[in-house]
């Protein structure tokens, strides 16, 4: 607003014509909008996939083109709302600015506007993410030696990429996505949220009108495998949970459920701790995962500066649906899986 629209801006407000106008931004969800501009209340919003999906000059551009539907609010006033809203009026807007069509079209598909500013980085970023999605798959191996070694070695990968990162004193990319969504606290919720923090992410706990949702934040590779690896194990727990039920028919009831799923949950993780142990011995010092733990909360605290710390209630101990979902557990191995393609989302309603 200040370099390209001469609008002096200062954190919430603008002056336009003498007078100072508020200007907000905010994050929502909606299947089909990416940004949207409110006159009445002069507010911006933009997708929360942005902040994981799209590139910096495509959040850029989609930051333009609501601005441009501001700018035709403040011109044009009560007749707004009677414009066409990407017609004659919102062109001349654009090109008062010198902002072409990457702007001024109402559509985007962010998988083909990505591609357009693609670069370097970003293509190592898919060759380290397929790497890693080709050890996960080595790690689902009948042989436990072969797939510890791909476990293993996936782990490496992962700590070497955020290293390298730290170490080319890059700005820190930071990503939050919702990976889970409940109508209220659960079992699984819980389990996922202490298994998560072994991937270089932080699950927080996000209430809503619409519940309780899980979101993670980190670098994009983290948040991505993280979205995966949420995914892959809310379904393999409700697999196992069937599975044992068949095996133990005493095994049965919400209870019950709840005590296997968190089971599963600990003898994960402590599979997980071993595995960490090993990657700390061969592949770096306490010292370095200090420093990754220091950039992931300083991640955390620029997209939720307000978090507070919630735990969460175990519920009533069952040793028997515990003790069975630790054995369980401890046999879990991610399995890789297909990305899909991105929809095109609609830029203003």
């Amino acid at each position: 607003m200040n370099e390209e629209m001469d609008l002096p801006f200062n954190k919430t407000r603008f002056l336009w014509r003498g007078f100072y106008y508020p200007l907000h931004f905010v994050l929502f969800e909606d299947p089909n909008k990416l940004g949207y501009f409110s006159p009445s209340h002069f507010q911006i919003g933009l997708h929360k996939k942005l902040m994981y999906l799209a590139h910096d000059k495509v959040i850029e551009n989609i930051i333009r083109h609501e601005l441009a539907h501001m700018y035709c609010s403040l011109l044009y006033g009560k007749r707004f709302h009677e414009l066409d809203s990407h017609g004659k009026e919102f062109r001349e807007v654009c090109a008062r600015f010198s902002w072409g069509p990457e702007v001024f079209k109402a559509y985007s598909h962010l998988e083909f506007e990505n591609e357009l500013y693609r670069n370097d980085k970003d293509i190592g970023f898919e060759r380290i993410k397929g790497k890693i999605e080709k050890l996960l798959a080595l790690a689902d191996s009948d042989n436990p030696h072969e797939a510890q070694a791909a476990t293993l070695k996936a782990n490496q990968l992962l700590l070497k990429y955020n290293l390298k990162n730290l170490d080319f004193n890059e700005e820190a990319e930071t990503c939050v996505k919702l990976v889970y969504r409940t109508k209220k606290l659960n079992s699984t919720m819980n389990a996922l949220y202490d298994i998560l923090q072994y991937f270089y992410v932080q699950p927080v706990f996000n209430r809503t009108g619409e519940g309780v949702g899980l979101d993670v934040v980190g670098s994009r590779l983290n948040v991505e495998m993280a979205d995966y690896i949420t995914k892959y194990l809310a379904n393999e727990f409700e697999t196992l949970w069937n599975t044992a039920k068949k095996k133990d028919p005493k095994l049965k009831g919400l209870k019950m459920k709840n005590n296997y799923i968190l089971g599963l949950a600990q003898g994960f993780s402590t599979k997980l701790k071993q595995e960490r142990s090993l990657q700390n011995q061969e592949a770096s010092s306490s010292r370095d995962l200090i420093r990754l733990n220091d950039n992931l909360l300083k991640q955390v605290k620029m997209a939720f500066p307000r978090l507070s710390r919630q735990a969460a209630s175990a519920g009533s101990f069952d040793p028997r649906a515990r003790a069975s979902g630790q054995k369980d557990g401890s046999q879990i191995n991610i399995r890789p899986g297909v990305s899909q393609g991105n929809k095109g989302f609609l830029l203003n309603s």
